[in-house]
């Protein structure tokens, strides 16, 4: 193919593309280790001792009348209960220090083409046994990983 030729092949295509445009994958960034910091209530590192998971329709999904009963099925939320045997407290009360913690997360298991939205706490889940450091919010009666960064492996 001759350079002329190339060019304008990459031209339609790149114009065809822009017409029909693409679909948005965008999640929330990431929340920097000082603003975690500032915003959780308890930081700890500690040892992943069991993850208990579920997946269901999101609540939200079920109150808006705009998404049909068959389109919800395609959005499905992994909700998780991590149990953590921790080590040290980098904030908030230390009496956790050579405890048992449970702490809550989500992320998004499912969601139709194209949806651009949160995708939950955490994008993978570390094995058990793993060292994790978490940032939590305490919310009404559980600690909840903040969100979409609160977990990280530790050294």
């Amino acid at each position: 193919m001759n350079t002329d030729r190339r060019t304008a092949m990459t031209l339609l295509l790149t114009g065809a593309m822009s017409a029909l445009g693409l679909p948005a994958f965008a999640a929330i960034p990431d929340m920097s280790p000082a603003a975690l910091t500032a915003e959780a209530d308890l930081i700890l590192t500690g040892r992943l001792l069991s993850v208990a998971t579920t997946r269901k329709v999101p609540e939200w999904v079920k109150r808006r009348d705009d998404i049909s009963f068959f389109e919800r099925g395609s959005f499905v939320d992994e909700i998780f209960t991590l149990t953590i045997e921790v080590g040290a407290v980098e904030k908030g009360a230390r009496e956790f220090a050579g405890q048992r913690l449970e702490a809550r997360g989500w992320r998004a298991y499912g969601r139709p083409s194209g949806w651009a939205g949160p995708g939950g706490t955490v994008r993978d889940l570390p094995a058990e046994g793993a060292r994790i450091k978490v940032w939590l919010r305490r919310e009404q009666d559980s600690w909840d990983l903040m969100s979409p960064s609160g977990m990280v492996p530790a050294p």
